[in-house]
Formats: C-alpha cells, sequence, structure tokens
C-alpha cells in the first residue's frame, strides 16, 4: 500500500513531512509513503518582495484542494500556519509532535542588542512586533519574507539589521542557526508564541476511513488539546494568520490545561491573561479565555 503525503517544498515542509513519513513508516509495516510537493499561494508570495500582506490561509489550500481532489491522501502542515475553519470535508487526523515553541531573536556573534539601539528588527508578524516593542520600544521594523535559511542569510548580510525574529521549531528542524548567527529563545511569558507554533497537523479526508485509522497512531492528545485551546482563543477573538495575537497551552502535572495569551490592547500594549480548566474542555477553555479578555 501506499499512501500519498502531500507537502510543501522548502526544506522545512520537507523535514516535517519526512517526520511524519518516518513516524507512519514506523506504525505501519511494509507502508510506501510518497511525498508529493506542492506549491501554495504562501510559496508564490514569498518570492515577490516584502509589500504584500499575509493571507489567511495562504500555506494550507493548495494542499487541502489536493486534498480533496484525492490527489494526496494526507496534508502536513504547520499547526500555526493552518486557519481555525477547514473544509468540512477534512480533519486534522493526527497532531504527532511538537517541538519548542519559543520565538527566537538571531543575530550576529557578538553584536547584542540595547534598549538604545535604531538597528532594523527583521520580521513580518505583527505578534512579534508586539511584543517585541513593548520590552523595546525604540525598535525599528523592517519585513522579511523568505523561508528560514533566507532570513538567516538576510540577517548575516543586512548590516544595519539588529537581528531578525524567527521561530524556534524551525531553526531547530533545519539543524540550528547558520555559522556566524548566535539564538536566544524568548520567555513565553514575555513574547508569547503563534496558536499551534511548533506543532505539526495532518490532515486527510473525513471519510477516508483508512487514512484516518492509520493517522491516528501518530496522534499525540496531549498537543491536540494544546493546539485546540490556542486555535479556539484565535477564533473566539475574530483574528487570523496576520493578527497581533499569541496564545500558549500546556499540560499541567495535575491533568489540567492552563493556557496564556496577549493581544494588542489601550494604546498599543500588550493584554495578557491566563486560565485554567480540564483537558477536554480545552475548546471552551480558548473561547472562555478569548471572552474574558474582551471584556476588559
Amino acid at each position: 500500500m501506499k499512501f500519498r503525503l502531500g507537502t510543501r517544498g522548502s526544506a522545512l515542509a520537507l523535514a516535517q513531512a519526512r517526520k511524519v513519513a518516518d513516524q507512519m513508516r514506523k506504525s505501519h509495516l511494509g507502508l510506501g509513503v510518497e511525498l508529493v510537493i506542492i506549491r501554495t499561494t504562501g510559496d508564490v508570495r514569498s518570492e515577490f518582495g516584502e509589500e504584500v500582506s499575509a493571507v489567511v490561509g495562504e500555506f494550507s489550500s493548495a494542499l487541502e484542494e489536493a486534498l480533496i481532489k484525492s490527489e494526496i491522501d494526507g496534508a502536513v502542515h504547520s499547526a500555526k500556519d493552518l486557519p481555525t475553519i477547514i473544509p468540512k470535508a477534512l480533519l486534522v487526523g493526527a497532531y504527532p509532535e511538537r517541538v519548542d515553541p519559543r520565538d527566537a531573536w538571531v543575530y550576529r556573534a557578538g553584536e547584542k542588542y540595547d534598549a538604545n539601539s535604531l538597528a532594523w528588527v527583521g520580521t513580518e508578524s505583527p505578534r512579534r512586533r508586539l511584543f517585541w516593542s513593548e520590552r523595546w520600544p525604540l525598535s525599528r521594523f523592517q519585513t522579511i519574507r523568505g523561508n528560514v535559511d533566507r532570513r538567516m542569510e538576510r540577517c548575516q548580510q543586512e548590516k544595519e539589521w539588529g537581528g531578525v525574529l524567527l521561530a524556534c521549531a524551525g531553526i531547530d528542524r533545519l539543524g540550528g542557526v547558520a555559522q556566524g548567527l548566535t539564538m536566544e529563545r524568548l520567555d513565553v511569558h514575555w513574547m508569547i508564541p503563534a496558536p499551534g507554533q511548533g506543532a505539526i497537523a495532518v490532515q486527510c479526508r473525513r471519510d477516508d476511513q483508512k487514512s484516518v485509522e492509520m493517522l491516528s497512531l501518530l496522534d499525540d492528545p496531549n498537543v491536540r488539546s494544546c493546539v485546540t485551546a490556542e486555535k479556539s482563543f484565535l477564533q473566539k477573538w475574530g483574528g487570523g494568520c496576520s493578527e497581533s495575537l499569541g496564545a500558549l497551552a500546556r499540560v499541567q502535572p495535575n491533568g489540567t490545561l492552563y493556557l496564556h495569551a496577549g493581544v494588542k490592547g489601550q494604546f498599543e500594549r500588550p493584554q495578557r491573561a491566563s486560565l485554567e480548566g480540564p483537558i477536554r474542555e480545552a475548546e471552551m477553555l480558548g473561547a472562555r479565555l478569548a471572552e474574558e479578555m474582551r471584556r476588559g
């Protein structure tokens, strides 16, 4: 039997897809897994400079379309890129793993950033700009596009840049920072990650029972609960992938789910709040925290 696993063609996407493929082969002896590379609108947009605004679903819609058309049997996504509402014909069959969800400050070795620095900070993310500005209010931002390798390359080349903000997960999955660069992992209570950051989501067709059963063996229930709470918060708040919003959940030693979130509040300052509840109520927990934060 062969399973066609759709993925984007970037180095990071392929690393994630190969990880999933390996897990599938281990869970189903004799299974052949073929990686099918699909070009998304987000990949195309990355080639057209820095002036185009982010679009919800730009890294997932082409994969979902191929899945609905039965051109592939499963699709691998970075969970943070998957919209909160997906086509009814599809479901997330597995959240197989989550690596470090934190953001990283990547800069040239030996060039520390200080409070009075006027060096540019490279990031496209409104969320990262919001939280970074709280600590470094004099910062100036430069939009940066492209994959992780390209962004680190720009950091090396642009001497007027202090550094770039990236996800630890992408850097770790690609083997670390480029030579000559230093990576600082940022505290999640300050730089709250994007919902789903660090997690992988594998979609399949809802009516494809064989694929649903195969992917279920890869699913981590704790990761699913955490991502569900984070995405529920995002959906209730009404934001998309470009929203100035962060949310991170974790399962506590006592089995409860703790959700911490931050959004843009008054005077462009972050507003933060947290909530704890039963893990089985992950979706409700995210929605409730969003409601409480809206009430102030």
